[in-house]
């Protein structure tokens, strides 16, 4: 399992689009391996408008699936977001974990990934986030983490 995310699947251009679905609880060192082990033959056989795309996918503080896709190689479609979505889904499903929750936030307090609500941000205030809102790979390695008293979530 990928903690780095600096150099995030470094085959993919920086333009490349993402996907980030966040766990409402961190995951087991077992389930983190059988996750990874799930996403990677999804993104390997990936296809958009039954074209092979060039894709990436990884889980990264046991808690945190990231999808990644080149879109120079082939657009991403309707159907195509819908499966990555579906594999969210099941993988949800047999994990009892919920990848939809948009209130719950990562944040790096005293060192630490930690999962937190929303609404509980301005206690966090001189803490990072990892923003939720980029969809860009180039972001993600580049302006992921940043302190939240520099956003727009409180």
């Amino acid at each position: 399992m990928q903690q780095n995310y600096k150099n995030i699947f470094a085959d993919l251009p920086g333009h490349s689009r993402i996907w980030i679905y966040l766990s409402d609880r961190k995951f087991t060192e077992v389930e983190s391996s059988e996750i990874v082990n799930e996403i990677e033959p999804f993104v390997k056989s990936w296809t958009s408008h039954q074209n092979k795309v060039k894709a990436a996918g990884t889980l990264l503080f046991s808690q945190c699936i990231i999808l990644a896709l080149d879109e120079d190689v082939e657009a991403v479609s309707g159907c195509s977001i819908d499966s990555s979505v579906h594999l969210i889904k099941s993988l949800g499903q047999k994990y009892d974990v919920n990848f939809f929750n948009r209130l719950n936030m990562l944040i790096l307090t005293n060192g630490e990934v930690k999962m937190v609500n929303y609404h509980e941000l301005e206690s966090y205030e001189q803490d990072k986030i990892f923003n939720p809102s980029i969809e860009r790979l180039k972001d993600l390695r580049e302006e992921w983490l940043v302190p939240l008293k520099e956003t727009l979530f409180i």
